[in-house]
């Protein structure tokens, strides 16, 4: 039995100087400015939103993901990184 993740949808806002998250969250038609935005490497959506001067922090596991990414970029050369 397969679940689908449970999304909160914020539609409409504008956000300045927030901390918010992306995770299992659907941003829509929103203005986001100065924020720092949290990801661990879930689900989302930016729909129609706008960020501006804002900062995507990496918590685990997203964060040893893009460690990864970057150790193969940098010592498989000519190796491309594919996503299905």
């Amino acid at each position: 039995m397969e679940f689908e993740p449970s999304y909160i949808v914020i539609d409409g806002q504008t956000f300045s100087k927030a901390k918010l998250a992306l995770d299992n969250h659907v941003y829509k038609n929103c203005q986001i400015d100065d924020c720092d935005i949290y990801y661990s490497g879930g689900q989302y959506e930016l729909l129609d939103t706008h960020v501006t001067n804002s900062r995507l922090i990496l918590n685990h596991p997203a964060k040893a993901i893009y460690s990864a990414l970057q150790i193969f970029k940098m010592k498989s050369p000519g190796s491309r990184i594919v996503f299905d």
